[in-house]
């Protein structure tokens, strides 16, 4: 199905993961540090680290292709498109997102200019692509929760149909703010980029739309991740348990709070630069920590099962809702500057996606596939492998009900011979079972069964 031709540890996927986060938050607060701070580099200091950074987010990037290298397309979904076929459209989306940014930085080094076509690019392939992997995942998540229907499941696809509508929501935004920026752009303080950001009746409305969309989407998957994770509060006590894991949401949405109470309006006015540097230190990363929280489910996941291959599946995961929730931030690059701070973080936005919705397929089919790995989910207690036991068996009841209805389809087509009808259809259905591993069959027929005596037993008991 998928070989790895880099091997993918738990180490290494932690830190690919801290790198990602660690390029995307200097990216994506350097300008907002340097306005509030009030101090001014030379341009050659700015254009060296732009460059710093895109040189870590492609060795990032071929990592990850590293980590996730089709060879064969035995595994696709319902829409017809293989893994390997996947791979190669984020390969590609990849190359070009690189392309553009050797584009932009040819002229950024000997102090030319760069056009903003260059940045409407980025957006445009970054999110598109991003959207295109994300939906596909929420229609597989939809398609689960028909079969089978599940609160996780369906917190998960909630949120990734937010993030979906974030990601949109944020295409049209970033492309009326830079289509008003200047075609060229030039060298000049970064102080001046800000000040010159345009402002319409658009805006203000796409950024409010943004920021409630990012909120809904970010409270739903800490939702799920935080059931998901509930079985450490057995260890640590729930009091303890739910003070920890409100932290990252608390932080989250704690820079919000000037929309509502603005508790630090004396200090805005006191000591403008002074808040200004301390909020941006403090939380310039919001979004990169919550991102890292929600990776930890899959992290976790991935610590408890024994299959290399499922741990490998887990380890993606992981790394793909860290680095897309990580990269949903395109304030810094609307200012425009120069060099153009944002465009990596951006350019994340569909290796994340991907990653994601790879890594979750993939281990959906695999528990399908493979009944040890259900009989140890089955043995083993522990809430971060609810999702996988929910999906993997979902997966194997959608197989099972495609089979049969292929069946009813072709006995359909025999005609108005009852007789024939069904001598076809004792034949059909055997050739089914026996294609299917049998005890699919008797998970399937076991879950069926409970769940028509417990339905029996309610109706008596009213």
């Amino acid at each position: 199905m998928i070989q790895f031709n880099l091997k993918i540890t738990k180490r290494r996927a932690l830190i690919v993961i801290i790198a990602a986060i660690l390029v995307m938050v200097i990216d994506s607060t350097i300008v907002k540090y340097i306005a509030f701070s009030n101090k001014e580099y030379p341009t050659l200091v700015y254009v060296s680290i732009f460059i710093t950074l895109a040189v870590v987010f492609v060795g990032i990037v071929i990592v990850l292709l590293g980590f996730v290298k089709s060879k064969n397309s035995e595994s696709g979904s319902k829409r017809g498109l293989s893994v390997k076929n996947t791979y190669l459209m984020i390969a590609v989306t990849q190359f070009l997102l690189i392309s553009i940014m050797v584009i932009i930085i040819q002229p950024t080094i000997t102090f030319k200019s760069y056009n903003t076509l260059s940045l409407l690019a980025v957006v445009y392939i970054s999110h598109i692509s991003a959207l295109f992997f994300l939906i596909m995942l929420v229609l597989t998540l939809v398609e689960w929760i028909k079969t089978k229907g599940d609160k996780i499941l369906s917190l998960y696809t909630i949120s990734f149909s937010l993030t979906a509508i974030a990601l949109m929501t944020s295409l049209i935004y970033a492309t009326y703010v830079i289509s008003n920026q200047p075609s060229n752009i030039r060298p000049s303080s970064l102080h001046r980029s800000l000040l010159d950001l345009p402002r319409g009746e658009l805006g203000m409305y796409f950024g409010p739309a943004l920021d409630i969309t990012s909120i809904l989407s970010f409270v739903s998957v800490w939702i799920a991740s935080a059931v998901l994770m509930s079985t450490y509060s057995r260890r640590i006590g729930k009091i303890r348990y739910w003070t920890i894991i409100s932290i990252p949401l608390i932080y989250f949405l704690f820079p919000f709070e000037k929309n509502v109470v603005d508790i630090f309006q004396p200090l805005v006015v006191s000591s403008p630069v002074l808040y200004g540097v301390l909020n941006v230190t403090i939380f310039s990363a919001t979004k990169q920590i919550g991102a890292l929280f929600f990776s930890l489910v899959f992290l976790a996941a991935s610590t408890i099962v024994t299959k290399h291959e499922m741990q490998k599946y887990l380890l993606i995961s992981a790394i793909g809702i860290a680095i897309l929730y990580g990269s949903i931030e395109i304030d810094t690059l609307l200012f425009a500057t120069y060099p153009p701070f944002g465009v990596v973080t951006v350019s994340f936005m569909p290796m994340g996606s991907y990653l994601l919705f790879t890594g979750i397929f993939l281990s959906a089919t695999l528990v399908a596939q493979d009944k040890e790995l259900r009989r140890e989910f089955h043995n083993v207690a522990m809430s971060q492998l609810g999702l996988l036991k929910t999906i993997g068996v979902t997966e194997m009841e959608k197989q099972l009900m495609k089979s049969y209805k292929s069946v009813e389809k072709h006995t359909r087509s025999l005609g108005k011979d009852s007789r024939f009808e069904k001598d076809d259809m004792r034949e059909a259905l055997h050739g089914m079972v026996d294609e299917m591993d049998k005890e699919n069959v008797r998970e399937i027929l076991h879950d069926v069964l409970t769940e028509v005596y417990s339905k029996s037993r309610a109706k008596t008991k009213t």
